[in-house]
């Protein structure tokens, strides 16, 4: 599996300024995607290029926050909803974080495949700004807060509760789940977070290059979890014991951002590559290929793999990219 030989298709769904930005494909084919600009979540329909949209209702204000990477044009409205990651809740829908509005939706569809909101959970905390997100098998979702240096669990009830993350103004960005386990970004400490068991106590692993900036996470088919350098240009893998490799991209300044499994057989996994508009494939060996996305400066944030194989990839220019093995040659 390389990234070579690729067809890429785009498919806009926003408007300029809008800032398409997590994605998330639910087992019914469909493609969410957040627009985190504008305060809304779009589901796309590939099989019939439908695009609906939800506007999120603002909650109260919040107050603004700089994203993981820092980049300098992305500001932030100090009211209003601001949907960031999404989960995969079931067949049909998702887990939301409105980090502004201080809390978790769950979204799914109506009789007409119009996206509602089926569950919203108040974050206890003020300000906590819940940002990452990632769903458990059994029921319970976990999310990062970015204002706290903590996680929070929601249980099957919709409960809430609270747990410090170990860090001190770490920036808790990203989080991923493999069975009862979770791992997680601090941004700003230069670490990533384990809990091996839900209700373990953290452990943080210190990543060998300083001031490195992990932010997207993923776990690997070898177990072990695979995380984006933003600041070194590299993809980083730990395993449990917290020993670390580090693959450099071949661009230094790409500033990769988001990672998820390639879902092929032979395992792999797909990053963005933000800085210089690109889509990276790393095997587990650390081979790297890349390949470029259309737009020249699009900046492709996240992404996520369908059951077909299909990238799809979320475009700051205000477009879905999807990435397709190209057909063999006749």
């Amino acid at each position: 599996m390389s990234a070579s030989a690729r067809r890429i298709v785009e498919h806009v769904i926003a408007r300029e300024g809008e800032g398409p930005y997590a994605v998330a494909v639910t087992d019914d084919g469909a493609v969410w995607c957040t627009l985190v600009h504008a305060g809304a979540v779009v589901r796309f329909d590939p099989a019939t290029g439908a695009v609906a949209r939800l506007d999120l209702e603002p909650v109260g204000a919040g107050r603004a926050h700089p994203e993981p990477h820092e980049h300098p044009r992305h500001e932030h409205p100090a009211a209003g909803a601001q949907p960031s990651q999404l989960a995969v809740a079931d067949e049909s829908s998702v887990w939301v974080t409105d980090t502004t509005g201080n809390r978790v939706l769950l979204l799914g569809v109506d009789a007409s495949g119009t996206p509602v909101v089926k569950l919203e959970v108040a974050v206890p905390t003020p300000d906590a700004q819940p940002f990452g997100i990632a769903a458990m098998h059994d029921g319970t979702v976990w999310f990062t807060e970015l204002g706290q240096d903590a996680l929070g669990r929601i249980d099957i009830l919709g409960q809430v509760t609270e747990f410090p993350a170990g860090t001190h103004e770490g920036f808790v960005s990203m989080i991923a789940a493999s069975g009862d386990s979770l791992w997680f970004t601090a941004n700003q400490t230069g670490a990533i977070g384990y809990i091996r068991g839900g209700d373990a106590a953290v452990q943080l692993f210190p990543i060998p290059t300083p001031h490195a900036g992990p932010v997207g996470i993923t776990v690997g088919d070898d177990g072990a979890a695979w995380f984006c350098e933003i600041h070194a240009g590299a993809i980083g893998r730990v395993d449990r014991a917290g020993r670390f490799t580090e693959h450099p991209l071949p661009w230094s300044e790409s500033k990769p951002h988001a990672i998820c499994r390639d879902g092929q057989v032979e395992g792999g996994l797909w990053a963005t590559l933000w800085g210089s508009n690109q889509l990276a494939h790393i095997a587990l060996d650390g081979e790297i290929s890349v390949l470029d996305l259309p737009g020249g400066q699009s900046e492709p944030h996240g992404l996520a793999v369908a059951a077909d194989g299909t990238v799809w990839v979320a475009m700051e220019s205000g477009a879905l990219c999807s990435i397709h093995a190209a057909a063999p040659a006749a």
